[in-house]
């Protein structure tokens, strides 16, 4: 029979505080993170930079046992004493066997309580990147030493299963949470400059746009103040998340309407293709004076400029491989960003020929490689895919690209073949 020895037994094991409580402490901590963020700083410091910090900071990681790495630790012994019938006691030498499991993930987890816990007796230590589980017992009773190893293993798998039920939504509520503070402390500073009556860039709305016969709902422009990457905090013209979705969305019709009249939509170059986009989305949005919002500077672009500098840009591309879109976000997109935080673009891809679906997997995977692409967003629309890039002149600056596919045969038909 196997005798236990105070000495290695530690209750503490996913009993020294109520998860829950943990969880709740890194929300709390990370909103106080937050808000004690110094303002000006805070103001000049990429949004996407500090959401990823703070996602780092307050998630949890639940450690992975790795059962196939378990190694032997070398054999010890240790003396107790047993009292016989007459109370004498008499000294017993026994036997130590130790295995160390090595797992990944923090080794804090192992000392929370989650909701479901079973009270018992733990064998375990816990070291940074290691469990050390013991036994001792007489020498030989090797079946004793298995059949402990197991249990005990089992029991710390099915405590961790049962963390892991917390700690999963935890983790996946991280990212909107820091997103959420992050932009509503940042708002909140831009309104205490009382900046936004004084960025000069009035849009109203122009009645009546109907596209494709699709009706669109018809927008207001507004910009608010944004700060700059370094020195003073001043203000800078952007357009707004709501307005910039409202202009996608009728790119993304505009799109759907030329796919469904290939026979006319084959026979447009792309500066014809950009011209009727122009006019498309001047129909929606209409700036100051009555004057046109979008604009095109070169034979692809469009633009919506405040002042000498690009608050909305979009890139028209035929598509020519890879290397083409490569060469497109270096010279045309990300070139021109030298001023924004936040950027609001749009890169427009034209397929002609080839197998679309696998053009556009290629073509999104090269825009997601680029060392400036800091990650892919999630969307809910199947023709559209997010990204959010670093500007190559300012680590504080982040600018936000969607790219939309347009499937444009040149010959009705001549959809299919090789990428």
């Amino acid at each position: 029979m196997a005798i236990r020895d105070m000495s290695f037994w530690r209750p503490t094991l996913f009993g020294e505080a109520d998860l829950s409580q943990v969880l709740h402490n890194e929300m709390v901590a990370l909103k106080k993170g937050v808000f004690d963020w110094p303002a000006e700083t805070f103001l000049r410091t990429s949004q996407t930079e500090m959401v990823d910090y703070f996602v780092d900071r307050h998630s949890v990681a639940v450690p992975q046992l790795d059962r196939g790495g378990i190694q032997q630790l070398p054999v010890d012994e240790t003396t107790t004493f047993v009292e016989d019938i007459a109370g004498r006691a008499h000294e017993r030498r026994l036997t130590v066997l130790r295995i160390a499991v090595p797992f990944e993930g923090e080794h804090r987890v192992f000392m929370f309580r989650p909701r479901c816990w079973t009270m018992r007796d733990w064998y375990t230590t816990v070291a940074e990147d290691e469990l050390q589980i013991s036994w001792i017992g007489a020498s030989g009773d090797i079946t004793a030493a298995r059949k402990r190893f197991e249990e005990e293993l089992d029991q710390i798998a099915k405590h961790l299963a049962w963390a892991k039920e917390l700690i999963d939504p935890h983790n996946a509520g991280l990212r909107d949470a820091a997103e959420q503070l992050i932009t509503g402390r940042r708002d909140k500073l831009l309104a205490d400059r009382d900046m936004e009556a004084a960025l000069g860039f009035p849009v109203r709305r122009r009645a009546g746009a109907p596209l494709h016969g699709v009706p669109v709902a018809r927008r207001r422009i507004t910009t608010r103040p944004r700060p700059q990457a370094s020195g003073p905090f001043e203000p800078e013209p952007e357009l707004l998340s709501a307005d910039y979705e409202a202009a996608l969305e009728i790119i993304g019709r505009f799109r759907n309407g030329l796919e469904r009249s290939l026979p006319t939509a084959a026979k447009m170059g792309e500066e014809d293709i950009r011209n009727q986009l122009l006019f498309t989305l001047n129909t929606h949005f209409e700036g100051q004076a009555a004057g046109e919002v979008f604009n095109g500077r070169g034979k692809t672009d469009i633009l919506i400029r405040a002042g000498d500098r690009n608050v909305f840009i979009a890139e028209c591309k035929n598509w020519k491989g890879p290397k083409a879109i490569t060469e497109a976000l270096d010279e045309q997109l990300l070139g021109r960003y030298l001023v924004w935080r936040d950027t609001k673009a749009a890169f427009l891809l034209f397929i002609r020929e080839g197998n679309p679906g696998e053009i556009i997997r290629k073509a999104a995977e090269e825009i997601g490689r680029h060392p400036q692409c800091v990650r892919r967003l999630p969307t809910e629309d199947e023709g559209r895919y997010d990204f959010v890039f670093r500007s190559v002149h300012d680590d504080g600056r982040d600018i936000r690209l969607a790219f939309l596919p347009f499937v444009i045969p040149s010959s009705p038909g001549n959809s299919s073949g090789a990428a």
